[in-house]
């Protein structure tokens, strides 16, 4: 059996567990007059037993099985995680157990708990949009740990924190991911280096010296000390690690895949990346003044461009997570917050992000010739799934 194989029977089981809990919620809310709790709860088991009857009928027709992976791939999540708020829940109030030990071993068990989902329901996507859909839908698990879980029951601050800053929520999603991306015959995230004769350690040395520098003029103040909590440090975690997984691992490698009969595959995915990046800070815009999101917005893009050629020259994505994490950090230990200060942006600060997103123009461009371009191109086949061993046995 493979490594899938096993995926997929917990996969059953986890389903057909929640679909009962979910059921007996769903009754005892009844009994209680809550109806539309109950009426919420009903909906959800539907669809947990539409995907739980989809995959155990065999040889159902495409358009079916299709059809439900959508379904399970858009709401199955969010589902995953009422059940799991509920079944916490419960286990404290319930049986009485010590809310810090309960809390402690759900939540790694929510590190884990959408890889059986990711590897069945997501290894169904065939297409490229229908995978970088999925990809950007599945964000939600770094967002909602704590939608149904009154946050009193949870005496721990620190347990507290690592939960509504998102960090679980983005170790959960790296995980998640890291499953699709197998399922999809891409890659490894590659934590482990692989450099070969032709990388060029002062060209490597030179861009991390720029990535310092960069993190130093942006941090907007002399980063204090003061200021550092495990509060700042977990968002630091949360944004650094979710949202590489995000746009370096899971965007970049669908795209070079999409894009793998295209000539110039490697500079259209990293500006489509660093784009997306960009944009993907207007949701800013609720916390601050729209021409400062605008401004974070350009810069932000810029700096993604950065993060993608450091990625995929060196092929490591966790070198791509500790700088922006570090650049994450310095942020808030220098400003007290993690949104950007003011409501007006000068003219002084249009002209110093033209600067940076120059420099990374050009740094990208420099990337894009002789000995730099064949190294990237070796990582973007990596990346890809060439050269790598799928589908692990595991034999008795």
């Amino acid at each position: 059996m493979t490594g899938r194989d096993y995926l997929r029977i917990w996969y059953r089981v986890q389903i057909g567990t929640t679909l009962l809990v979910l059921a007996m919620m769903m009754v005892r809310n009844f009994e209680m007059g809550r109806q539309r709790v109950a009426s919420g709860l009903f909906l959800l088991v539907i669809i947990l037993l539409i995907g739980l009857l989809v995959e155990l009928i065999p040889q159902l027709p495409a358009v079916v099985q299709r059809g439900n992976a959508w379904l399970q791939g858009v709401l199955q999540p969010f589902i995953l995680v009422i059940a799991w708020d509920v079944i916490t829940r419960e286990i404290i109030t319930l049986l009485r157990l010590p809310s810090r030990g309960v809390v402690s071993l759900m939540i790694i068990y929510y590190l884990l708990m959408f890889a059986p989902f990711a590897s069945v329901i997501g290894g169904q996507l065939k297409l490229s949009i229908e995978r970088f859909v999925f990809a950007l839908l599945t964000f939600q698990v770094v967002l909602i740990p704590l939608i149904a879980l009154p946050t009193d029951l949870i005496n721990n601050h620190f347990l507290l924190q690592t939960l509504s800053t998102g960090a679980v929520g983005a170790g959960a999603y790296f995980i998640l991911i890291m499953t699709a991306m197998r399922a999809w015959h891409l890659s490894w995230p590659s934590l482990k280096p692989h450099w070969s004769g032709d990388f060029n350690w002062w060209l490597f040395l030179g861009l991390v010296v720029l990535d310092l520098f960069i993190t130093m003029v942006n941090a907007g103040g002399m980063p204090s000390l003061r200021r550092l909590n495990w509060s700042v440090l977990l968002m630091a975690f949360r944004a650094a690690v979710a949202e590489e997984t995000l746009f370096r691992f899971a965007i970049l490698g669908i795209l070079f895949y999409a894009w793998r009969h295209y000539q110039h595959r490697l500079p259209l995915a990293l500006a489509t990346s660093s784009v997306l990046f960009g944009l993907a800070h207007l949701a800013n815009v609720a916390e601050q003044a729209w021409s400062v999101t605008v401004f974070q917005v350009v810069a932000a893009g810029g700096l993604g461009l950065f993060f993608a050629v450091v990625y995929v020259y060196t092929g490591q994505l966790w070198l791509t997570m500790v700088m922006h994490g570090l650049f994450d950090l310095l942020s808030f230990m220098a400003t007290g917050t993690t949104t950007m200060k003011g409501s007006q942006v000068t003219l002084a600060d249009w002209s110093f992000v033209a600067g940076e997103l120059v420099i990374f123009i050009l740094v990208t461009a420099l990337m894009m010739f002789g000995q730099r371009r064949r190294v990237m191109e070796r990582h973007v086949a990596r990346l890809t799934g060439d050269k790598q061993r799928f589908g692990f046995q595991i034999r008795y």
